[in-house]
């Protein structure tokens, strides 16, 4: 219970609006990043205690393991298996669907794998490309990872067994890595059976191909980007520099972060990809799965120089030929999607003074453009701004670096360091190209795996052959007993005390945006607890879930058209009857009893 708190506190914080939107004293964020990395420590508590109950046989009474996080994955490092003879990932699926993911792990040595059937793993083995071997503040010694593919069951773990190679020589190593192929500075085809992906030998994206629906989305521009930050002006005080509050460039065209690039392209049997490197400090892969129909982009961008002493505000931009008159859509908190118009507000007259910023809005989760035949989205992994500031580009603000305080009220400027240097940050995107009528499927579904990415956890475990672990420990496991919609979503599963538990179910798809997933959905609560127990009581509860929906009596009125207020939305009143209907973006919450 203590942790819990603690987690509760540490989370509350962090979701403070100053330590979202970086609107403080570095003091200030230094502690929350305190906070939370107390919190992530405490919660592991928790997840062993979890994974002591889920991973022995049934039949067997054996100390698990610690599972433990890494939290450098993203710079490709995990200390604490490095030079381990054997070592165990699991990875926990929070999701209620079935999913496809591709894990790398760094490593020292040659491994073997094995799945949680015992079969050999096929993976292929990387070297990790030196833009983050050589990223500040980086100390692992692994130069190499392994990336392969893995299917996880819904709302539950899988977990895969290495072991060191006994012979491994420079030799298997160079045999290993002649596995994959690689080309530089020359043409670049990425293409699986659903995409293709072109790039020129200068290293620039030139076509996006949907080799199912024979969509092209044609580029002019694909690339990073720089603002000069606005410093001010003493005869004109009442404009603002640009700082954590205000985004104010100094020049209504970004500057190309460098005129030339490099372009290494990789083959392999699980994944294709181009890495382009356009200077020491700022990169990006593209990477294109077998079987994936989206084109996954990953980035390093840092530390942004400042010798020139100007500040710099780093986007990435696509400049596509797609015809999208003025428009583009964002999200709202990964739900509901609201169309911009650039220059333009539906409710007052605009009057232009900042073109840039003033077509700039909040993507929590995604962003498109389209015209009547083709949809280019690219989804998020964090919350960024961004906009199109004409027809057929979309730009996504990535990174900051400024010299000057906005005089808001933060005192200090938007500077952070680590290490002694700026700060470098790694992130990824997922683009996709398909009809507009076809993209919600998508960007909903993938939208929501993408937010709820797996857990990664390793040991090191007592046993030291795989027979050995596997005679003792479960390696796969499911919470649901049946597949459930793809249309619904598990939003809060939390136990209030051993009998009861809360439990949200949202329909996460709008209406009218897919013509098979928009419509309502019935389910059974039942399938969710099909590990733990049979319901005996299930009361529907307002979403805040401190009143039963039979106790509120919202406040009904006459519109204008002598129209009532009142809309009938189809609750939940019988204690006996798990199965519910969820129509497109209702969110459902219960308090349910098991026998």
């Amino acid at each position: 219970i203590y942790s819990l708190r603690r987690i509760g506190e540490a989370l509350g914080l962090a979701q403070h609006h100053d330590a979202v939107s970086g609107t403080e004293k570095q003091h200030v964020a230094n502690d929350y990043a305190q906070r939370l990395a107390d919190g992530i420590d405490r919660v592991m508590n928790v997840i062993n205690n979890a994974y002591e109950r889920l991973l022995p046989k049934n039949n067997r009474t054996a100390s698990t393991s610690q599972q433990f996080l890494c939290s450098y994955l993203n710079i490709s490092a995990c200390l604490p298996i490095e030079g381990q003879d054997h070592f165990t990932l699991t990875l926990w699926n929070p999701t209620i669907h079935p999913i496809i993911v591709y894990p790398r792990v760094p490593v020292t040595r040659q491994y073997s794998i094995r799945d949680p059937r015992g079969n050999l793993v096929v993976a292929e083995y990387f070297r990790i490309p030196e833009t983050i071997q050589n990223l500040p503040g980086r100390m692992s010694s692994a130069q190499n990872q392994y990336l392969f593919q893995v299917s996880l069951p819904a709302l539950g773990f899988n977990t895969y067994y290495f072991e060191a190679k006994t012979q491994n020589t420079k030799n298997d190593e160079r045999m290993e890595h002649e596995k994959v192929k690689t080309t530089v500075n020359e043409a670049c085809v990425l293409q699986n059976e659903h995409l293709r992906v072109e790039f020129n030998s200068l290293g620039e994206l030139k076509e996006i191909t949907n080799l199912d629906k024979n969509l092209v989305v044609a580029f002019s521009e694909q690339g990073f980007y720089w603002y000069a930050s606005y410093t001010g002006n003493k005869t004109a005080p009442v404009i603002p520099s640009s700082g954590a509050y205000i985004f104010h460039p100094l020049l209504p065209e970004p500057a190309p972060v460098s005129l030339i690039r490099r372009i290494n392209c990789t083959k392999a049997s699980t994944v294709q990809k181009a890495s382009i490197i356009f200077n020491d400090w700022i990169s990006e892969e593209f990477n294109l799965y077998n079987g994936s129909s989206s084109l996954e982009v990953e980035w390093i961008v840092g530390p942004i120089p400042i010798d020139d002493n100007i500040g710099k505000e780093i986007i990435v931009r696509y400049n596509t030929n797609i015809k999208s008159t003025k428009k583009y859509y964002t999200d709202a908190n990964g739900r509901e999607v609201l169309e911009r118009i650039r220059d333009y507000r539906p409710t007052w007259h605009h009057i232009v003074d900042e073109p840039i910023s003033s077509n700039y809005y909040p993507i929590n989760s995604r962003i498109w453009i389209k015209d009547d035949d083709r949809q280019f989205t690219i989804l998020t992994d964090r919350s960024e701004g961004g906009g199109s500031m004409w027809d057929g580009s979309v730009e996504i603000m990535i990174h900051r670096r400024i010299l000057q305080d906005d005089s808001m009220g933060v005192g200090e400027a938007l500077n952070e360091t680590a290490y002694g240097k700026g700060l470098a940050i790694t992130g990824k995107h997922i683009l996709s190209v398909d009809r507009p009528s076809d993209s919600a499927r998508f960007h909903r579904t993938i939208a929501q795996q993408f937010y709820m990415r797996p857990l990664a956890t390793f040991s090191v475990p007592n046993t030291t052959t795989y027979t050995n672990y596997s005679n003792i420990y479960r390696q796969t496991w499911s919470a649901l007993s049946d597949s459930m919609p793809m249309n619904v979503h598990l939003l809060t599963f939390d136990q209030l005390n051993p009998k009861q538990y809360l439990v949200r179910v949202e329909h996460y798809f709008e209406l009218n945006e897919d013509e098979i997933y928009s419509k309502a959905v019935t389910i059974d609560i039942q399938t969710l607890f099909q590990s733990i127990g049979t319901i005996s009581d299930m009361v529907e509860l307002i979403l805040t879930a401190n009143l039963p929906v039979s106790d509120l009596h919202r406040l009904e009125w006459m519109t204008d058209d002598q129209q009532s207020s009142k809309v009938h939305v189809s609750q939940q009143y019988l204690s006996n009857v798990t199965t519910i209907t969820l129509n497109p973006m209702q969110i459902r919450t219960f308090q349910i009893t098991i026998a």
